[in-house]
């Protein structure tokens, strides 16, 4: 394993949604964990924690990518703070497409849906009545299998995309 693999595999980062009622962390390229505030899950309604949940991804979208051009500027031994500007038609034509991408993710039981638009705008929806339905674990424990399948889906879409203009 090279080792720009080998610091992705090891990239962990952290974010706290504001207002502090939710927390997501992002482990290696895929397993992500959330966490409630202390005491909070109980009290809070499906539509917010849509909203935190939305935040959460933002957030730690924006965390991992930090984390990947630090991994980036190690394994290359010079900085790299972001990726680099297109410079062929394909390469224009590559980050529209990918700009417009529609990554999706639920879990087994589709109490939870994650779906991402270029990796900017984040839409949640948990089906009525989870939150009471379920115990705080089992809830996050559906967020979490959501979440690894959008970026399992992400992943899925950017190398076909790439194998259909660069192929």
């Amino acid at each position: 394993m090279g080792l720009l693999a080998q610091r992705l595999d090891e990239m962990h980062v952290r974010v706290t949604a504001p207002g502090g009622d939710l927390s997501g962390e992002l482990r290696g390229r895929d397993q992500v964990h959330i966490a409630f505030a202390a005491g909070r899950y109980q009290w809070l309604s499906e539509q917010y924690v849509e909203q935190q949940l939305a935040a959460v991804g933002r957030l730690l979208w924006a965390a991992r990518m930090k984390a990947y051009h630090a991994a980036v500027s190690d394994a290359l031994q010079m900085p790299v703070d972001r990726d680099e500007p297109p410079v062929s038609q394909q390469d224009v034509d590559f980050v529209a497409a990918r700009e417009n991408l529609v990554a999706r993710g639920a879990c087994a039981d589709n109490s939870v849906h994650i779906e991402v638009r270029g990796m900017r705008s984040w839409t949640v929806a948990i089906a009525p009545g989870s939150l009471r339905r379920f115990r705080e674990s089992e809830f996050t424990v559906r967020v979490q299998e959501a979440a690894t399948a959008l970026i399992r889906d992400q992943f899925a879409q950017v190398r076909s995309l790439k194998d259909q203009i660069y192929g």
